[in-house]
């Protein structure tokens, strides 16, 4: 993960971090069989995440406010 922005307005905190994995995805019917996807496939999946604090709160935790797919 790498932050990519931060800012602070209004006693608001926001910051914005890129998480990049790798996904195996697949399902399976009730028997168990592959009816989608592949398990043998890796994907690259870059996701961007946008978090806001109110500074002036005694809550020291973040609230996540925006996701969004980059790829």
């Amino acid at each position: 993960a790498s932050i990519i922005e931060g800012s602070l307005k209004r006693k608001k905190a926001n910051i914005t971090i890129k998480f990049v994995s790798q996904l195996i995805s697949a399902t399976r019917d009730k028997s168990g069989a592959i009816v989608e996807g592949d398990l043998k496939k890796i994907r690259d999946v870059t996701d961007i995440w946008t978090f806001m604090r109110d500074v002036s709160s005694g809550n020291p935790n973040w609230k996540l406010v925006a996701t969004e797919a980059a790829n």
